[in-house]
C-alpha cells in the first residue's frame, strides 16, 4: 500500500505544478509576442511579401502588396499565383523560377511584371527564398518584392536624355571640352578633334593644351591670363567670349572663338571655328580699302592728267625751235622724262585691281607696282 503523502509534500507538489504552469504560460506569452511582432512587421513593411506553396497557390500576402494591387486577403488565398497576378507573357519564365525555389533550394533575384486587380502592370524586383522543415521537406517559398516601376521609368528617361545629349554632343558643329576642377580634360567631342586635330590623349591637361595650341610664348601668356581671369568668376556663370589664334595638330593656324561655362566642380568650353568669318571680314576690309584707293586714284589722275599733258606739249613746242646744241635742250629733255614718269604713275593708279601695301620708312604705303594691271 502506497504511503500517503504528508501535507507538506502535497503543498510542495502543488507549488511545483503552479511553477510549471506559470513557466509554460510565460513561454506561450513570449512566443505570442514574437509571432505578433513578426506579423506586425510583415504587415507594416513597405515591401511586398507573399508566401506560395508547392502547388503555386497563394498562402498569404501582406497589406502593402494587397493595397497596391487592390485585393483583399480572402480574394487571393488559395488562388493560383501565376494566373491571378502574372501577365501571360511572363508566366513561363516565372514558372522556371518557382521550380528553382522548390527543387534546388537556392535564393533567387528577378524582376517581373504583376497585375493589379484592374489590370495595370507594375514592375517588381523579387527576392525569393524557400522554407524547409527540420526533415528538409519543402513547406513553401516566400517572395519579398520592391516596386521598381517608377525607378525603371526614371532610368529609361535618364537613358533617353543621355542618348539625346550624346547625340547633340556628337553632331554639334562646335568643339566641346569638359574640364575638371584640377584643369584636367575629361571629355572632348568629335568636332573638337575635327577643328583642332587634338585628341584627349594629346591634351590631357590645361598645360598640354596651352603648350600645343599656343607655341608662341606671348600668345600663350595672353591665353593663360584670359583663362585664369575667367576661372576666378563665381560658379554657374559664363565667361567672356574670347578669340585667339591657335596652332592645330597639323600645323594650320585657325581663329577660334572660346565660350566657357563655369560650374561648381567643372567647366565646359565651347570652341567655334571662325577662321572663314575672319577671312571674309578681311576680304570685306580689303574691298573697302580698294574702293577708297580707286576713288582717290581716280580723282588724282583726273586732276593731274591734263596739267601734265599741257606741260609736255609746251616742252615739245619749245624743242621744235631750239637748236640741239642749246644748253637748255638737254635740261628740257630730262624734265620731259620725269613728266613721263609722273604720267606712268597716274596710269598705274587708274589700273589698281587689288589692295596691297609695302613697307616704307616707319609705316606702309600702297604698292602701286604690285597691284596695277600693267605691272602684271
Amino acid at each position: 500500500m502506497a504511503k500517503k503523502p504528508t501535507y507538506e509534500e502535497l503543498e510542495k507538489r502543488v507549488q511545483e505544478l503552479e511553477n510549471t504552469a506559470s513557466g509554460q504560460k510565460l513561454v506561450e506569452e513570449k512566443l505570442y509576442e514574437k509571432m505578433h511582432f513578426s506579423q506586425t512587421l510583415l504587415q507594416a513593411a513597405p515591401v511586398f511579401f507573399v508566401a506560395i506553396n508547392a502547388q503555386g497557390k497563394t498562402i498569404i500576402a501582406n497589406e502593402t502588396m494587397l493595397d497596391s494591387l487592390g485585393y483583399k486577403q480572402e480574394e487571393i488565398v488559395g488562388k493560383d499565383y501565376l494566373t491571378t497576378f502574372v501577365p501571360e507573357k511572363n508566366r513561363e519564365e516565372l514558372s522556371k523560377i518557382f521550380y528553382k525555389l522548390i527543387r534546388l533550394n537556392k535564393p533567387t533575384l528577378n524582376e517581373n511584371y504583376i497585375l493589379t486587380k484592374d489590370g495595370k502592370e507594375i514592375l517588381i524586383e523579387w527576392h525569393g527564398r524557400s522554407i524547409f522543415n527540420k526533415k528538409n521537406e519543402f513547406l513553401y517559398f516566400i517572395g519579398l518584392g520592391i516596386d521598381v516601376t517608377e525607378r525603371r521609368q526614371a532610368e529609361k528617361e535618364l537613358k533617353r536624355e543621355r542618348e539625346a545629349l550624346s547625340m547633340i554632343l556628337e553632331s554639334t558643329p562646335h568643339g566641346i571640352a569638359l574640364v575638371d576642377h584640377g584643369d584636367n580634360y575629361r571629355y572632348l567631342n568629335p568636332y573638337y578633334t575635327k577643328i583642332t586635330g587634338y585628341t584627349l590623349e594629346d591634351i590631357p591637361s590645361k598645360e598640354k593644351w596651352f603648350e600645343k595650341a599656343y607655341p608662341d610664348e606671348n600668345s600663350r601668356k595672353k591665353a593663360i591670363e584670359a583663362w585664369n581671369k575667367d576661372k576666378n568668376i563665381r560658379s554657374d556663370k559664363v565667361g567672356k567670349h574670347r578669340e585667339f589664334k591657335i596652332k592645330c595638330k597639323n600645323g594650320d593656324t585657325k581663329h577660334i572663338e572660346f565660350r566657357t561655362s563655369f560650374q561648381k566642380n567643372q567647366m565646359i568650353t565651347v570652341l567655334t571655328d571662325v577662321t572663314l568669318r575672319k577671312e571674309s571680314e578681311e576680304m570685306v576690309r580689303d574691298k573697302d580699302r580698294l574702293q577708297g584707293a580707286l576713288e582717290l586714284s581716280g580723282a588724282v589722275c583726273h586732276e593731274m592728267t591734263q596739267p601734265l599733258m599741257s606741260v609736255l606739249g609746251y616742252f615739245d613746242l619749245m624743242l621744235i625751235d631750239m637748236p640741239v646744241d642749246d644748253l637748255n635742250y638737254s635740261k628740257i629733255g630730262k624734265i620731259q622724262i620725269q613728266l613721263e614718269r609722273m604720267s606712268n604713275i597716274t596710269k598705274k593708279m587708274m589700273e589698281i585691281s587689288r589692295y596691297q601695301t609695302k613697307d616704307y620708312l616707319n609705316g606702309k604705303i600702297i604698292d602701286l607696282a604690285g597691284i596695277s594691271i600693267s605691272e602684271k
